[in-house]
């Protein structure tokens, strides 16, 4: 596939001439057409200049991870487990999840999907995330080969109920107002606070849709806030424990809390008995440390993904464990353990900033509110930002998977840049802008469908829990993301890491694009899991890490199913069964869908004699070139990108895909009509010619000329998946 001054010629062929009067057809060429066919989606991937290189990445995991969790959840796990020592331990065991966690993604993203490429079997690193894992660990039921999955329409649905930033929306919005007004002691309406959190998700979503980069930088800029802002609790620590900060109206020093919190009688004396609330304390857990996945959903914008993805991933997710860890000592530092407990005195993080920024004036800790409120409504607006980024590009890939309505607005990438503005000013009205500022720069088609969903998903379930309280709709939501999508899903992903290992990896399939054509299988089917992962994973650390994220996640999806009893009950503001649940329901949703899907397929067959046709067509390049020259300055390489004497390196990444969805007559609707019975038994004219074609065509001969045309069609399911 050529590629000139970074448009892709989808019909061209070095081996066969093209006829000069026949212009070749472009990869533009398809965007242009895609827009008017409904049945075809074309994406390509990010040019490399806006690829995401290793701060990005690291920023994705820290901006997600570091959301509100890290104030919240300590009063969540000292209350479930009325253990200083216990709680501690819980944080630490998080620590090791979140490890495990990351290396199953890392495992997973390395190696999954695999195809036959060239004659030797690889894996090709896309987005996707869970949804790509899910469908080759489980690949039955479906309907077809590779075509519509159970287990794809199960987290697709779920993730597009409960896989947004509804939860940090509310919460954010409570916290601006609580900066704002600290005297007004929380009592804010439910209007005023839905209202903001509006607010806040539309204008996530449009910068996404409207700067790719703009995203990525802010995304960048409130991680590194981020990071300051732990940073700045273990100080006001060490100047607490060194009597450095005095209560401005007594002069006396805060007191250090350290040796009575760590205390036997503390620690471990009154712990709590009961499962519900260990089981609570450890969801809590969960969702602290939940989004290091969040680098696996856009893990084809990735530059040089197979080197880039790891490092930055395990740096990132060990810098964040080791500052939560961190964090909550200094929580046990600073603030007693009966506060702690004490949901009427605040969160433990609000009255950390209390007992230290808040002693230094006088106005009753009014200073010490307003600063953990406005650091607390930063750290929300970040996990939106990297939410919306990231849970875009997932929904995009469910999509893409046909059994969602209207699946072309949702998948189709489309140019409402900010790039296209500067153009458009700089054409039509002559202006010109510095570099930093050129068209080129940032003009990218984002998925702008996808945030619709995104966004729409959010609106929904910001005014469905207008009823309850900001804090309880943010428990609400925050508990059944974390239960259902981290929980559920992390559970049968940790399983699938097993179960691959004991029952060997499906047989990849052969994939023949224009450049890289079916050859003769050049080695053996790789037939065990630990031959796949040679070299990017050791199998020790591979069995190690699921299992103990496989026991992490499976404790939690059944002790939420526990009645909690005593102190734990009295704290609850809301049904303790609603989380888990309405997470099931959202389960169950996606089961009644698939079943849906079959019977409308099933029913378009037997009444309108069509069947349901997907067809993908993929196209990959070498991830870089370490020699050589390119021709131009696009995003390709290779055959893709003009370089002459390049030297392939860093294994094959996905270019761009065009999909192909609709509903095309079986063969007796098509032999049925009188027109067809006149072709089958010559025309007027007596021409038998005709007969051949009505039989032979098929939805993909209209594509001629591009990659459908070059490939062929298989109507059994995705060809070359």
């Amino acid at each position: 596939m050529a590629q000139n001054d970074g448009v892709f010629d989808e019909g061209f062929d070095p081996q066969t001439p093209t006829p000069a009067a026949e212009p070749r057809r472009t990869l533009l060429d398809e965007l242009d057409e895609s827009t008017t066919d409904p049945n075809k989606i074309v994406n390509k991937a990010p040019k490399e200049q806006f690829r995401l290189n290793y701060l990005d990445v690291g920023c994705l995991v820290i901006n997600r991870m570091i959301g509100t969790g890290i104030f919240n959840s300590p009063q969540t796990v000292m209350i479930g487990t009325n253990s200083t020592g216990m709680s501690l331990i819980f944080w630490v065991f998080g620590l090791f999840y979140a490890m495990a966690g990351a290396h199953v993604y890392v495992e997973y993203g390395l190696n999954v999907p695999r195809y036959i490429i060239d004659g030797v079997e690889q894996s090709v690193p896309r987005s996707g995330g869970d949804l790509n894992y899910l469908q080759y660990i489980f690949p039955r039921p479906r309907y077809r080969k590779d075509t519509v999955l159970l287990i794809g329409c199960l987290y697709g649905i779920s993730f597009i109920c409960v896989g947004n930033m509804a939860g940090n929306c509310i919460i954010c919005a409570l916290r601006i107002l609580q900066a704002a007004h600290p005297e007004r002691d929380g009592d804010f309406s439910n209007g005023e606070v839905r209202g903001i959190a509006l607010g806040i998700a539309v204008f996530a979503c449009f910068i996404h849709a409207f700067s790719r980069r703009g995203g990525i930088w802010l995304n960048n800029v409130l991680a590194l806030i981020k990071i300051g802002i732990l940073l700045l609790i273990i100080v006001a620590t060490c100047a607490v424990a060194g009597q450095a900060f005095h209560r401005a109206d007594t002069g006396a020093a805060v007191v250090n809390e350290w040796g009575d919190n760590t205390s036997r009688a503390t620690a471990f004396g009154q712990a709590s008995d009961e499962a519900n609330g260990y089981g609570q304390a450890f969801l809590a857990i969960i969702f602290a440390f939940s989004g290091f996945e969040q680098p696996n959903y856009v893990l084809g914008e990735i530059k040089r993904p197979r080197k880039t993805f790891p490092i930055a991933m395990f740096t990132s997710v060990a810098i964040v464990s080791l500052f939560y860890v961190a964090v909550n000592i200094c929580y046990m530092v600073v603030v007693p353990a009966e506060l702690q407990t004490d949901q009427k005195s605040g969160s433990v993080a609000q009255q950390f900033f209390k007992m230290t920024f808040g002693a230094l004036s006088n106005n009753e800790g009014v200073t010490g509110l307003r600063v953990f409120n406005a650091f607390l409504a930063i750290s929300s607006f970040g996990n939106i930002v990297v939410m919306t980024y990231t849970a875009a590009r997932m929904k995009q890939e469910i999509a893409k998977q046909g059994f969602l309505p209207w699946p072309k607005f949702f998948a189709q990438n489309k140019d409402v840049s900010l790039g296209r503005l500067l153009q458009w000013l700089q054409h039509r009205r002559g202006l010109k802008f510095l570099r930093f500022l050129s068209p080129e720069q940032h003009k990218e088609r984002t998925p702008v469908g996808a945030l619709v969903l995104h966004m729409g998903s959010c609106i929904v379930l910001i005014f469905v829990t207008y009823s309850l309280s900001a804090g309880d709709a943010y428990s609400l939501l925050a508990g059944m993301g974390a239960y259902l999508i981290n929980s559920i899903f992390g559970f049968l992903l940790a399983a699938g890491v097993l179960l691959l290992r004991v029952r060997g990896p499906p047989l990849s399939d052969e994939v023949s694009t224009q450049h890289h054509p079916a050859v003769q299988t050049k080695q053996p089917p790789v037939t065990s899991w630990k031959a796949m992962t040679k070299g990017t994973v050791r199998p020790w650390l591979s069995i190690t890490s699921a299992i103990i994220y496989l026991i992490g996640n499976g404790y939690c999806v059944v002790t939420n199913w526990v009645p909690p009893v005593g102190k734990f009950l009295s704290s609850k503001t809301i049904a303790w069964y609603l989380t888990p649940m309405i997470s099931w329901c959202i389960f169950l949703v996606g089961s009644v869908w698939y079943l849906g899907f079959l019977v409308r397929v099933n029913r378009r067959r037997r009444n309108k004699k069509e069947e349901f046709v997907y067809e993908r067509s993929l196209e990959f390049d070498w991830a870089e070139y370490t020699t050589g020259s390119k021709d131009d300055g696009s995003s390709g390489s290779g055959e893709q990108g003009g370089v002459t004497g390049g030297k392939k390196s860093g294994g094959l990444i996905l270019l761009h895909e065009t999909i192909y969805r609709a509903w095309r007559g079986t063969e007796m609707k098509v032999l049925g009509g009188s027109e067809a019975h006149h072709q089958m038994n010559g025309n007027e004219n007596g021409d038998l010619d005709t007969a051949s074609v009505a039989v032979a065509q098929t939805p993909m001969d209209e594509f001629a000329g591009t990659d459908f045309g070059n490939v062929g069609f298989n109507t059994s399911g995705v060809y070359g998946r």
